[in-house]
């Protein structure tokens, strides 16, 4: 005689919808075809999993639930509906903490805040910027009263660079030196941790970050030190990020090495800086090509484009007057360049920027006889 087999009970359910809303979101994470289908069963499952663990009666099981449903929110939210998935993500998470308490499970109420600023941290890229960055701020201290240098080094590196790159987008908003300054402090506790030898990819991504924001308080102090001091960052990123490794990351922090080197050119060494400025450009140029990298690729020329016109300048400064022409020739083609991508791109902002400096460059060369 055959057995029935046994009935499923409600906790067994929940622990099943658990189980199947993680293999969702692992299959999401790895797997780019389906990923927005993946991720919405995963939530739909945590959902399932929620009916039956509930605040009051499995508290432990709720907070885990909550937490895994904040983060496959926040995965979702890089796919559509932004604002929305975000919020619902934030709701998510700071229900997991009515259990994950500081005292209670200090490691997991770490674990949750970092998740938290995150979701703040990506908030304010959609609305309430200085609101949410200062949330953002608030959540990455308080998993850092948890996760120390001593205790647990790579999280204390990684929450540092999370903390960093808050503070350096909170400048956009206000107090530009105060919060570089923070920024900058975050990301040297990071690099205690994110050694070259030890972390090479995490190394590179906080000298890259380091670096801008050297690049940033160039702009309000120390011009020609701290502008040393991001070129120094860029090109320590760029011992790891090589062209055959990583030729994205490669392009971006050349760029970045590019604009560094322009700046540079105005305080020290206009003609050497200048030419180390273009070397790194078309080191840029070598991975964002129009096929591949189509904004990329107009973004760096558009930086072609401002770097010409700064050697016209030297030029003009000089008396020569048939490199100024030859200068603005070379700025008037990458602002051009850069300008059809924008406008297919539909990307007002940066049209707006082109065609402005592209009509300060034919305006000096109608100028010139």
């Amino acid at each position: 005689m055959n057995k029935k087999a046994p009935k499923e009970t409600t906790s067994d359910i929940a622990r099943i919808s658990l189980i199947a809303g993680d293999n969702f979101f692992d299959i999401a994470q790895v797997k780019a075809e389906g990923r927005e289908e993946n991720q919405i069963k995963a939530i739909e499952a945590y959902k399932r999993s929620l009916s039956f663990y509930t605040f009051k009666d499995h508290p432990y099981d709720y907070a885990t639930t909550q937490n895994n449903l904040g983060n496959a929110y926040g995965n979702l939210a890089g796919v559509r509906d932004k604002e929305k998935n975000l919020g619902l993500a934030i709701d998510a998470y700071r229900e997991a903490l009515r259990v994950y308490t500081f005292e209670a499970f200090p490691t997991y109420y770490a674990g949750t805040q970092n998740n938290l600023g995150a979701a703040y941290q990506s908030l304010a890229g959609v609305r309430d910027t200085e609101k949410n960055l200062g949330l953002a701020i608030d959540a990455y201290n308080e998993a850092l009263r948890v996760y120390t240098l001593e205790a647990f080094p790579t999280y204390y590196a990684a929450t540092q660079n999370n903390l960093g790159n808050a503070y350096s987008n909170l400048t956009c908003v206000k107090d530009k030196e105060k919060n570089l300054a923070e920024a900058l402090k975050a990301f040297n506790e990071a690099l205690k941790v994110r050694t070259l030898e030890s972390s090479p990819l995490d190394y590179a991504m906080t000298q890259n970050n380091l670096g801008n924001a050297y690049g940033n308080l160039a702009g309000v102090r120390d011009k020609e030190k701290n502008l040393g001091l991001a070129i120094d960052a860029y090109r320590d990123a760029l011992k790891v990020h090589t062209l055959e490794a990583f030729p994205t990351d490669y392009a971006t922090i050349q760029n970045n090495l590019g604009n560094a080197y322009k700046s540079f050119s105005s305080v020290r060494d206009p003609e050497k800086n200048l030419k180390l400025a273009i070397k790194a450009y078309n080191e840029a140029l070598r991975v964002c090509t129009l096929e591949a990298f189509p904004v990329n690729y107009a973004e760096t020329k558009f930086n072609v484009g401002l770097f010409y016109l700064d050697k016209a300048e030297m030029y003009a400064e000089k008396g020569d007057t048939a490199r100024v022409k030859e200068s603005l020739k070379e700025s008037e083609e990458a602002f051009t360049e850069s300008l059809k991508v924008f406008k297919k791109e539909n990307m007002k902002d940066l049209t707006e920027r082109a065609e402005k400096m592209l009509a300060v460059v034919r305006n000096r060369l109608s100028q010139i006889k």
